[in-house]
């Protein structure tokens, strides 16, 4: 067991006591350092009144000048708005003079159409006319010397047609020749062609022909056809014709030489008993 004398408590209680009063100061002067501290900082937060109106003051300026460069924003915007729009407006505009003239061009482009049909087309039949078919000849007789073709000229010559104008009138005689020329279409194939030479007369271009029997056993089916009974509102009318037949290369190379012989060919036919001739044949006879 330890014994601590009277006077060594006394000294320790003592001390401990003057420790206590020690740390309860500390603690007073810390709180009164904390509060000084405090109060600088919130010092500090409050300005004075010319500090406010100068902080104001650039406030406001700033602020107008930013009104001031919106303004300048807002009429370069609008002026850039402007200028699309007058651009947007021509552009409209030239859209619609676009429109209108390609409208023009196709106008024209039929009437162009139109015209060079007028031109290579007969008004009354609608056959292709002498022009057309010198064209068409020309470039079959280039084919035919390019492929080793044979082509044949048929020569078809109404008989006493002129007695049909007369005896009925010119309305009835249109009439025939546009159904001689539907009959005469009707007998060919699409390569080849029937044109309305003039007045009653009618040339056929035969293509790539493989036997001269074959062009005469269709002038003969022609022939055929053409003496058929027309009913034009009950007025029947009938006609016969005449053909001559020139065959290229053998009696011919060029459509002037052609053209000749095949209407030297018809002319021997006419007042005959035979309705086709060949130009051959036709030399043969005295």
């Amino acid at each position: 067991m330890l014994w601590i004398s009277q006077d060594a408590m006394k000294k320790f209680i003592l001390n401990l006591s003057f420790s206590k009063e020690k740390k309860a100061k500390v603690e007073q002067i810390s709180a009164i350092d904390t509060v000084a501290k405090q109060k600088r900082k919130s010092s500090q937060q409050y300005l004075t009144i010319e500090e406010a109106i100068a902080l104001n003051d650039e406030a406001e300026q700033r602020v107008t000048k930013a009104i001031e460069d919106l303004q300048m924003v807002n009429a370069e915007l609008a002026k850039q708005i402007a200028e699309r729009i007058d651009i947007e407006l021509e552009l409209k505009q030239a859209k619609r003079d676009l429109y209108k003239i390609r409208a023009d061009l196709s106008k024209s482009q039929e009437k162009a159409k139109d015209a060079l049909h007028i031109a290579l087309h007969d008004s009354l039949t609608g056959l292709p006319n002498r022009l057309l078919l010198e064209q068409r000849l020309d470039h079959g007789l280039t084919q035919a010397r390019r492929h080793g073709w044979k082509l044949a000229v048929l020569f078809i010559d109404l008989d006493k047609f002129k007695n049909i104008n007369d005896s009925y009138g010119h309305d009835i005689g249109d009439k025939l020749l546009i159904a001689v020329a539907k009959r005469l279409q009707a007998c060919v194939r699409g390569e080849d062609m029937v044109s309305r030479w003039g007045g009653d007369e009618f040339i056929c271009v035969l293509l790539n022909i493989k036997h001269e029997s074959d062009v005469i056993s269709l002038a003969n089916k022609m022939i055929e056809q053409i003496s058929q009974e027309c009913n034009f509102d009950g007025t029947i009318v009938s006609i016969s014709a005449t053909i001559g037949i020139a065959i290229c290369p053998m009696d011919g190379e060029t459509a002037e030489v052609l053209f000749k012989k095949v209407d030297l060919a018809m002319y021997r036919s006419k007042g005959t008993h035979q309705r086709v001739t060949l130009f051959s044949e036709a030399i043969l006879e005295p």
